[in-house]
C-alpha cells in the first residue's frame, strides 16, 4: 500500500508483520489503520516503525486502537524499533508502560 501524497508505505515483512515507512499523520493514519485491521490469528502483530520520520496524535490513536483490538483477540501489538519521533510521542503521552515496544539489537 503506497500513497505518494501521504508519503506512507506499509508493506508486509518476512516475519508476518508490517514495515511502515514515512509519516503517520491525519492524512495517512486511516491507511495504516486499515492495514493493521487486516492482521489475523493470535500471534504477535509486529509493526516495524524504524523508518517512520514523523507521527502525530492521529498515528498514536491508530496504534492504541490496534493495541486494544490485538489484546481483545488474545494477541499483542508489538511496535518494533520506533525511531526518536515515535518513541518521543509514546513517552510524552504516558503510554510507554502500556504499549509493547521492542528494539532489535541486530
Amino acid at each position: 500500500m503506497s500513497d505518494p501524497q501521504t508519503r506512507l508505505d506499509v508493506v508486509d515483512d518476512a516475519n508476518g508483520g508490517v514495515t511502515v515507512t514515512g509519516d503517520i499523520d491525519a492524512h495517512s493514519a486511516p491507511s495504516l489503520a486499515e492495514r493493521l485491521d487486516q492482521f489475523e490469528g493470535d500471534g504477535d502483530r509486529r509493526v516495524n516503525l524504524a523508518n517512520v520520520e514523523f507521527m502525530d496524535s492521529s498515528g498514536l490513536r491508530v496504534l492504541i486502537d490496534s493495541h486494544q483490538k490485538a489484546t481483545e483477540a488474545g494477541s499483542r501489538l508489538v511496535l518494533v524499533n520506533p525511531g526518536k519521533a515515535v518513541a518521543r510521542i509514546i513517552e510524552v503521552s504516558g503510554l510507554s508502560d502500556h504499549l509493547n515496544v521492542e528494539h532489535d539489537d541486530a
